[in-house]
């Protein structure tokens, strides 16, 4: 999974005309340590999407921006656009997480 390391940097990504998929994470989150393992499972399930992940401490500006106060957080967009968003409080498992990408897709 690439990594985002600037805001203007994601912005230009999520412009791509493929569908993206952004992981939104911070390194003193336990959840969010505990999705990492099966990311790169989900890269392999959905090819036609680029994954991306940013740290969202980089850029509290933009995680308000984005209205990204939980995290992780997963976003997804085509063509600059947000297609989809999966944010609870609950820890994710790799099914929810594919059911998401999947029926964002299909949406």
């Amino acid at each position: 999974m690439n990594k985002i390391s600037n805001i203007e940097e994601f912005y230009k990504i999520i412009e791509q005309p493929k569908p993206t998929f952004v992981y939104f994470y911070t390194n003193w989150c336990p959840d969010c340590f505990s999705v990492k393992p099966y990311l790169p499972k989900l890269e392999e399930d959905f090819s036609d999407v680029m994954f991306y992940s940013f740290d969202r401490d980089l850029d509290l500006e933009l995680a308000k921006h984005l209205n990204i106060f939980g995290i992780p957080s997963f976003l997804m967009f085509n063509k600059n656009k947000e297609t989809g968003r999966f944010v609870s409080k609950f820890s994710k498992s790799y099914k929810e997480v594919y059911a998401f990408i999947k029926d964002t897709l299909e949406g």
